[in-house]
């Protein structure tokens, strides 16, 4: 965390972001609970070693945090295959400090179905039904990135407390994580946050496309109910660009240009306290109205 991750943080003014467990697709399904097991011993182990960083595992924490001159760190998940259908597990990972879950990545999986599936989704399913009634139970933070269309109302059907996406797209471009203004609506009227995600994707290639993204879920949903949802995973480039361009917007490329992205909603007409809602406090309401 201290050399990959802070300096780029640091420089970008971030105080607080939520690391997310993500198991590979070739760890699915039957390594999944193993390898996450694994991704969470490696995080809790960079955890001990770091001065920066500090665990939140609730509002309290990431004032904490802060006050410190630490960066608050929230334990979540893209992709609920880790808890391997059990709902023990997922009360586990509670108490290690998991405190968003994302039902999926793009595919399908046991609980819900992904974007990929969006042409034949099938919905939630019973146990994805269980797992979001305990979500409730245990003030987990749902999560709707990625989802498919059917999957979505399905949560949004049973889920008693706010939800969030944490990253995702508008329809002011196409992209794969495109949501339609009615889902927008449903994140906001359920007291939730919609987090915009800055990955070049379809229509959506620069700092321009994010922030015209940012003011549409601004029109549809309301300013308090939007959020920077960047979803930066620059330090995977390497692994992903296979030679190839770099899934970066340009302008938006990693943490360390956040702050553009301010001065560019200020020439939109946000005032300093809607962009503050933007950048931290919409986010911060819904966590500690969740969790705590």
């Amino acid at each position: 965390m201290e050399r990959r991750h802070l300096p780029k943080l640091r420089k970008g003014g971030v105080t607080g972001l939520v690391a997310p467990i993500w198991v590979e697709s070739k760890f699915k399904p039957g390594g999944a609970m193993k390898r996450g097991l694994r991704i969470a011993d490696a995080f809790f182990e960079d955890l001990s070693e770091s001065t920066s960083f500090s665990l939140a595992k609730d509002y309290s924490g990431v004032v904490k945090a802060k006050t410190e001159g630490r960066i608050a760190v929230v334990l979540g998940c893209e992709g609920g295959e880790f808890i391997d259908r059990d709902l023990g597990i997922l009360r586990n990972y509670k108490r290690l400090g998991l405190r968003t879950f994302g039902f999926v990545w793009n595919e399908r999986n046991a609980l819900a179905d992904g974007m990929y599936h969006k042409d034949d989704d099938r919905g939630l399913t019973k146990l994805g039904r269980q797992v979001v009634e305990e979500l409730d139970d245990l003030r987990i933070l749902v999560d709707l990135a990625h989802i498919a269309p059917k999957s979505f109302w399905g949560i949004i059907d049973v889920a008693k407390r706010p939800v969030m996406v944490s990253h995702g797209a508008t329809s002011v471009h196409k992209s794969l994580r495109n949501s339609t203004d009615d889902q927008l609506k449903a994140v906001a009227e359920s007291g939730g946050v919609f987090g915009i995600f800055a990955v070049n994707s379809g229509e959506t290639h620069d700092i321009d496309d994010y922030v015209d993204h940012v003011m549409h879920a601004v029109k549809v949903a309301g300013v308090e109910h939007v959020a920077l949802g960047p979803d930066f995973y620059d330090y995977l480039y390497d692994e992903l660009k296979g030679g190839g361009e770099l899934p970066a917007m340009k302008g938006l490329e990693d943490t360390t240009k956040v702050g553009a992205v301010i001065g560019k909603l200020a020439l939109k007409g946000l005032s300093e306290d809607e962009i503050r809602m933007i950048a931290r406090d919409n986010f911060l309401r819904v966590f500690r109205t969740v969790v705590g």
